[in-house]
Formats: C-alpha cells, sequence, structure tokens
C-alpha cells in the first residue's frame, strides 16, 4: 500500500508541470519547451500547437495554432496565426484563422472567422460567418452582417445587401444597422 501511495505521489509530482502555465515558450514543430498553457510570452517557429495562449505570441515563418487565444500576436516572416475554439484581441500576420469566435483586430492578408466576429477585419480577404464590426479590403464576404460595414472592392453578405436581400453582392460599400 505505501508504495501505491508513493508512485501515485510521484506520478502527480511529475505530471503537474505538463497542466500548469508557462510565462515563455518555444514551438517548433511537434515540441513545446516546455509544455502546457502559456500565460506570458510564445515564440512559434515554421509551426506550433499549444492549448492556450494568454500574452503575446510572436508566430516566425509558419503557424502559430492554438484552441484559444486572448492577447496580441505579430507574425514575421510570412507568420500566421490560427485559433480553434475563440479568440480575443490584435493578431497581425500574413493569415488570420479563426474556426470559433473573435473579437478584437485581425490585420493581414487573408483573414477568416468561422463564426461570429466583433472587431475590424482589414486585408486583401476578409471573412466572418456573421460581422458586428468593419471589414476592410478588397474582398470582404459574410453570411450575414448583423451590425457592421464593410467597404471594398467586392463586398459580399449571402443575407443580401442594404439595397435588396437578393442583391448579396454590392461594390465599395455594404453596411447593416
Amino acid at each position: 500500500m505505501k508504495k501505491t501511495m508513493m508512485s501515485l505521489v510521484l506520478a502527480t509530482v511529475m505530471a503537474a508541470p505538463a497542466f500548469a502555465e508557462q510565462p515563455i515558450q518555444l514551438s517548433v514543430p511537434g515540441n513545446n519547451l516546455p509544455d502546457g498553457n502559456v500565460k506570458g510570452f510564445r515564440a512559434s517557429l515554421l509551426y506550433g500547437q499549444t492549448p492556450q495562449v494568454t500574452g503575446f505570441q510572436l508566430p516566425i515563418l509558419g503557424l502559430a495554432e492554438s484552441q484559444n487565444f486572448t492577447g496580441v500576436s505579430v507574425g514575421v516572416f510570412f507568420g500566421a496565426n490560427r485559433v480553434t475554439g475563440n479568440s480575443t484581441g490584435l493578431k497581425m500576420g500574413l493569415a488570420n484563422w479563426n474556426d470559433g469566435r473573435a473579437k478584437g483586430a485581425d490585420l493581414g492578408f487573408a483573414n477568416y472567422t468561422g463564426g461570429n466576429f466583433t472587431g475590424l477585419q482589414m486585408g486583401a480577404f476578409n471573412y466572418a460567418g456573421n460581422l458586428d464590426g468593419v471589414q476592410f479590403g478588397f474582398i470582404n464576404a459574410t453570411d450575414r452582417i448583423n451590425k457592421g460595414i464593410q467597404i471594398g472592392l467586392i463586398n459580399y453578405d449571402k443575407s443580401g445587401t442594404f439595397v435588396s436581400e437578393s442583391v448579396p453582392i454590392f461594390p465599395i460599400i455594404n453596411a447593416r444597422f
């Protein structure tokens, strides 16, 4: 019994760092040094994946991926961001990809949010499932503008434009308030 208890205690102590929040993390393909959620600074070289990031993120030459993100991310040398859950804050990179909801600002060549986007998307191509905010780019697209404005060469709203519900595309400006 005593050996079993010691083994459980030892296993718990050794596993605890894997679940701890890290103040600094370097992500490279297949490894996070150290492993765990980040509350502080994270640099991702080529490709890095971690569950949760709160703070400042620096994707370098590739993709920084997390389940949830809160903070500021600045991609350098073709750095890009992907969040599979929810995102809050500022993301700047070649591409910003949110599978869930996003709040804040996405500034990049291409910005995609599958769920509801609240804030500013600015890039050559912007897409939001639902938009509460501003899209500014050459091509802007959404399934529905809840409250917001699209400013660009081509503005697409699947639910219709301010001109008519049967006209999904309108050039230069489209809005709903």
